[in-house]
């Protein structure tokens, strides 16, 4: 056998490959060992089964579609991050069709209570994100959040509207940002 591929990384880098060229359904430890060059037996070092292979090639595209560039988000309005975010999901979605809609049915199968903590993991990066770069904008009107609307509950609210406009498959998240400039700028 080849030298194959021998990091956790390298391995979930096949992974979302091989979930690009063929979908969610088709990720199998037989197929990303053959795939990485390395025995069965080698990839079940780093994962103990194909669930916990599954909810970590799930949690590693999520991150690669929510990745925000730390120096890029504190040089832009927090609207244009939602904006790009946006673009970044569009075009990850057309990378890997059927992802966001079938990665819940996948993750459902797997080991629940880790599927659920791997998917919490995520979407609090995701989150931490956003509010760095809500934080960096220095536009944002300093009295616009209070006891009741936090900013912390207002990147919650953002998120959560970013990813229902994309999974109905809107052109774009303009109503959304439109939304966002009316409550953090005066």
């Amino acid at each position: 056998m080849n030298p194959g591929v021998t990091s956790r990384e390298a391995i979930l880098e096949v992974c979302r490959r091989l979930v690009a060229e063929r979908g969610l359904s088709s990720l199998s430890m037989r197929a990303v060992a053959a795939d990485c060059g390395i025995a069965l037996g080698t990839l079940y070092n780093y994962f103990a089964d194909k669930d916990e292979l599954l909810i970590a090639t799930v949690e590693s595209i999520w991150r690669e579609i929510f990745r925000l560039d730390a120096d890029r988000a504190a040089d832009c309005a927090f609207p244009v991050v939602i904006e790009g975010l946006f673009a970044r999901v569009q075009t990850s979605a057309a990378q890997y069709p059927g992802f966001l809609t079938g990665h819940a049915v996948a993750i459902a199968k797997a080991k629940r209570g880790e599927a659920r903590s791997a998917m919490d993991q995520a979407f609090a990066q995701m989150k931490a994100g956003l509010l760095a770069a809500l934080h960096a904008d220095p536009r944002v009107a300093h009295d616009a959040f209070d006891g009741v609307l936090s900013e912390a509950a207002f990147v919650d609210f953002v998120l959560d509207n970013l990813l229902v406009q994309l999974i109905r498959r809107a052109p774009d998240c303009a109503v959304l940002t439109g939304i966002v400039r009316r409550v953090i700028y005066r």
